[in-house]
Parts: C-alpha cells; structure tokens; sequence
C-alpha cells in the first residue's frame, strides 16, 4: 500500500473513530475543509467505499453503514478500536506501511514498544499545532496534588523515554518548556491563534539537549564529553551501531575499548544514560564531570551498604 493511500485510509478510520459515526456527505465536506488545498485531493463516494472495504479486510474491523441513523458509518467492532492501543496503531501504521504492502502476512509477528497513557491528548495537540491555536492544558506534575492550568501555544511533539512531550511556548513570557502527556488531565481549545516563531528551528533547538531536558534554562554549557566504553560483552559495539546522542564521536579504539565523544549539555537525562552503563564505562573528561559521575555512584553504592 503506498504510503499516500495508507494515510487517506487512517484519515477516514480515525474521523469515522473519534466522531462515532459519521455519513458519507459529513465526511466528505470535513474531507474538503482539511485536505482540498492539498495532496489528499478529493474523497469521492466511491474512493469512500473502497477505503471502507480495505480498512476492514486490512486491519481487520467491522465498519457497518446505519440507516436507521442516518446512513451514518460507524466502527461496530469497538473492542478492536478501543482505548490508547488505538491511538498507538494509528500512529504507528505510518512508520510499518512499507512492511504492510498492502496485506496481512505479517499479523501476530510484530509487537511494539507500547508507550503508557497520553495518546488520547495526541490527536488534540495535533490539530491544535496544524492551525497555530493556543490551548488550555489542565497539568498535574509528579509534585502537585490538584492540576495546574496552562495557557500554551504548542510547538511540538517529542517521544523520549517511553514519554510523549509537548515543547510549550508560554505567550506572555515567551519561555519554552516541555509537559508530559501522560500528567495532562485535561486539553481545552480557545479561539486564540499564534504565528510560529520564523527563528525556532526545533532541530537547533534540541541540538545540544540528550532528551527533553535542553539544560537552557539551567545555563547549562555544552560541553565535550568523554566515555571509555569497555567491550565486555560487546558493549563498546552496541553503542557504536546505536549512538547515545547524535553527536557520537569514536575518537580510539582497541579490542577492549573504546572512547567515544559527546557535545551536549550534560544534564540529569545523559547522566542516567551513563549509570545505566554500569561497570562498563567510565567518563574521562571533563575533569569535572567525571568526579560528578563519580559522587552519584558512591551515593548509589551507600544506599546498598545501609541495607
């Protein structure tokens, strides 16, 4: 299946979805609002029915016309479509569609990392970042009890650590942050709308960043990191073919080691990755950060002796 008539196909499922039926004539003018300037040109009855047909013979759901409700089509198999393991497939079927090719061989022989909660916000913030509307985020952080009320342009999304992230824009202050999806309660549209900032480059701004913590706000400083990596048990080989951070250097390499280089601000998320590593790597610069490295694994150690 192309990848064009893959996503026309996932517009007309997730519409007939979210609305809970909808008629041909309905879909059709929605169809016509958001995709008649563009590629998706228009949805015809019969393009319609043959999306229909290949939606329920490709992924397998029960889509029935109602006529005693207004001939409106509707998902009659709700199971199949039910809860954030919707919201994941939806997504997720772009990145697969060249493995799809249009059948079924592959059912039951992929399993993906399911990423907990949040995907019922995902397709609000989407729209919201597709017209530059400013929404009201009801917010409750791992801190507070009650939640807290953010008023935000949405810039972007950003998966890290099994987290979706929406990178905020305060428009009074003018500051950016990130919100977890899986702490937000509540999602509110206003009739607000922003320009998008024609400086912001999201690339550059997550340039020096290892996840969502930028380390800006903190004045962290990019710094050039160094990590002997030990090739016990082909550790030094696994990061080499899959890079901590993008800005991965190999600067030697031996049989039983090798030094690998990082330009980033190290903040709280890269020293997580580097503990992670355990006993089989160790910082050798800056100075600095590696007595840094150094402090946390002897306070971790600490807890181990007090038991």
């Amino acid at each position: 299946m192309a990848k064009n008539q893959l996503k026309k196909c996932l517009w007309v499922l997730d519409t007939i979805y979210r609305t809970g039926g909808i008629s041909y004539k309905d879909i059709a003018a929605r169809w016509e609002r958001e995709h008649g300037d563009d590629e998706m040109g228009k949805l015809s009855n019969s393009t319609f029915r043959y999306y229909i047909d290949l939606l329920q013979d490709l992924f397998d759901v029960n889509i029935d016309c109602i006529a005693s409700d207004g001939y409106k089509y509707r998902i009659t198999s709700e199971h199949d479509l039910d809860g954030h393991q919707a919201k994941s497939w939806l997504l997720s079927a772009f990145a697969v569609n060249n493995m799809l090719s249009g059948n079924r061989t592959l059912e039951g022989r992929i399993i993906y990392e399911e990423i907990p909660s949040g995907e019922k916000f995902l397709l609000p913030i989407l729209d919201a970042m597709r017209h530059n509307r400013e929404i009201d985020i009801h917010y409750t952080p791992f801190y507070r009890s009650e939640p807290k009320m953010h008023h935000v342009q949405p810039y972007a999304l950003r998966v890290n650590q099994r987290r979706w992230y929406l990178l905020a824009k305060d428009p009074d202050e003018g500051r950016f942050f990130h919100l977890a999806l899986d702490r937000i309660a509540k999602i509110e549209p206003t009739d607000k709308y922003f320009d998008i900032d024609p400086t912001f480059d999201l690339d550059a701004y997550y340039d020096a960043a290892f996840g969502v913590l930028t380390g800006m706000e903190e004045e962290y400083d990019i710094e050039k990191v160094r990590i002997k990596v030990y090739n016990d048990y082909h550790r030094a080989d696994y990061i080499r073919t899959l890079p901590l951070h993008k800005s991965q250097q190999v600067i030697d390499s031996t049989p039983r080691h090798t030094i690998f280089e990082y330009r980033l601000r190290p903040t709280d998320d890269f020293l997580s990755a580097i503990l992670a590593l355990g006993a089989d790597a160790e910082v050798i610069s800056p100075g600095w950060y590696r007595d840094y490295v150094r402090k946390e694994i002897e306070r971790s150690q600490l807890r181990y002796k007090s038991t």
